[in-house]
């Protein structure tokens, strides 16, 4: 699960699922369809097949014994400790496994409430009927009608060539399956690419929680998608990690934009939390050169550790060479090159969500996450 930076084209785009060891991925191809487990995704023309992680077939009851023995000693606690004054909830009680630690009474917090989608983020739609729709359209007016039940927030207004009628328009829907919201539940992740009114490039999506009724499902915002954009467009290539738990994925993103003599690089790592996707970890760097020398980073990023949540490490160096000219004392001048390097690396451990504020990877040993 190394992560390097590599030279894409404009809006290549893929997803892959890789397995929970890191070792690599375990690809195989897959007709998508309601049933399947797996699916495909697009690598420029090229189709790439991924297959879950075998730990997606664990059972996912481990934890609720212990937390159901804590409910039952509550009444047993009260009836032989009653409180004095108002009538009082006591707080629930650690019960240890012997030993020690049994019996001690440390409070520990109760479990979240659990996510109610909000009444307007809810929307009916048929996935696969859309897919087969947005295929078909042909002017950019027939695709931005399909799309709106989608809530893109996609800026139509900023572009002049939108305006025109029978304004030509391609696009396609991919359509992947990942664990996000709940380990429970596959959720549907739409992305829409292609051109839209004339010369403007179109890449945005949403992930789509499937809800207890049919065909309604809860959109979640993909931020890390440019939407719109002028031909000169970053790439985004994204992927389904178990990072922070062994059956939810998150989305590890790489980011790049620019040209050879200057580009700008991103990496990034989102996780769902409380219904929206929330980067958890994030590195942002450059390279470039010009008539007075070049430079830039190198940035190298893996999951540790077989336990969830995994700890990120993380090898950084940056460096660069100046030119500089320099008059000796006869006169005459030289040309001289001034070059500097420095490297780090550094652990990075999960801080799940709390009172205090959302989760985030921050380097082991500090207090709060710097993304």
């Amino acid at each position: 699960m190394t992560s390097r930076v590599n030279s894409f084209k404009a809006y290549d785009v893929s997803a892959q699922f890789e397995e929970a060891s890191g070792r690599g991925a375990s690809r195989e191809r897959l007709l998508l369809d309601s049933g399947s487990t797996g699916g495909w995704v697009m690598l420029g023309m090229k189709c790439r097949g991924w297959s879950p992680s075998p730990t997606a077939r664990s059972q996912v009851a481990f934890s609720w014994g212990r937390r159901r023995a804590r409910h039952l000693l509550l009444p047993l606690f009260v009836a032989f400790g009653p409180l004095t004054g108002m009538a009082q909830t006591p707080p629930p009680l650690a019960v240890g496994k012997g030993g020690g630690d049994a019996g001690t009474g440390v409070a520990i917090a109760s479990p979240p409430k659990p996510w109610v989608c909000p009444p307007e983020r809810r929307v009916t739609v048929l996935p696969r009927v859309l897919k087969k729709k947005l295929s078909a359209a042909k002017e950019s007016a027939e695709v931005k009608k399909l799309l709106e039940p989608l809530q893109l927030g996609l800026s139509w207004n900023r572009f002049d060539s939108c305006d025109k009628q029978n304004a030509p328009a391609s696009v396609t829907l991919d359509i992947f399956r990942a664990r996000l919201l709940s380990a429970e539940t596959e959720d549907f992740v739409l992305q829409v690419r292609g051109g839209v009114c004339d010369n403007v490039l179109l890449l945005a999506g949403v992930v789509a929680h499937p809800l207890e009724e049919k065909n309604v499902y809860c959109l979640m915002k993909m931020p890390f998608l440019p939407g719109m954009s002028e031909p000169y467009a970053p790439t985004v290539v994204f992927a389904f990690e178990n990072l922070t738990h062994p059956l939810r994925h998150v989305i590890k993103v790489d980011f790049e934009e620019g040209q050879p003599s200057s580009m700008d690089y991103a990496l990034s790592y989102w996780e769902a939390q409380e219904g929206s996707l929330e980067k958890i970890f994030g590195l942002e760097w450059s390279s470039g050169s010009d008539a007075f020398g070049s430079g830039g980073s190198s940035v190298e990023v893996s999951a540790e550790g077989k336990a969830f949540p995994r700890q990120l490490r993380l090898k950084e160096s940056t460096g660069g060479c100046r030119r500089e000219t320099i008059e000796l004392p006869s006169g005459k001048t030289e040309e001289s090159n001034n070059c500097d390097e420095a490297s780090s690396e550094a652990v990075y451990c999960y801080k799940p969500t709390d009172a205090q504020g959302p989760g985030g990877y921050t380097e082991c040993g500090r207090k709060s996450p710097d993304l």
